[in-house]
């Protein structure tokens, strides 16, 4: 039923527990796990030239984050028993719901998967959150997974 699913994580604790929800799925299914982990802070390189800053050093600083998230998410890969699931780690810079909903179109997957990140500024009033705006854009079945203890 599950062949491929899309785990969107910012590797906060909401998210960790869609992981954690999304590993039990794979396993059941003997599917595959694509994580993408969206950086909104990382520049372009004409980004980077209009702000007057060297692109050299924020280009090997974003390596760094880059690598650093990738660690992050195997290590959280192996703490929740997924070390024996076929996975995929996507990192991408932009919008998050954005980039959730494009790579969504490129891999198709059977389901998507995220944690609920509710509404804690003015500006997830006014623009909604990422979840809000992936489920109003998306056109594969999603599943929202509520965060624990209301945090």
């Amino acid at each position: 039923m599950y062949n491929d699913i899309l785990v969107a994580t910012d590797l906060s604790p909401r998210a960790c527990n869609a992981l954690s929800h999304a590993i039990k799925l794979a396993h059941l299914f003997n599917a595959k796990i694509t994580l993408i982990n969206v950086h909104e802070e990382f520049m372009n390189k004409e980004e980077l030239v209009m702000s007057r800053v060297s692109v050299e050093n924020i280009q090997e600083s974003y390596k760094t984050t880059s690598v650093q998230a990738k660690e992050e998410i195997k290590h959280l890969m192996h703490n929740l028993d997924g070390d024996d699931i076929d996975i995929d780690i996507v990192l991408r810079e932009g919008k998050a719901s954005e980039e959730i909903v494009e790579l969504s179109e490129i891999i198709k997957p059977d389901l998507i998967i995220m944690g609920s990140n509710g509404r804690d500024s003015l500006s997830d009033y006014i623009l909604g959150t990422t979840t809000t705006n992936v489920v109003d854009k998306t056109s594969y079945p999603l599943l929202v997974i509520p965060s624990v203890n209301n945090d």
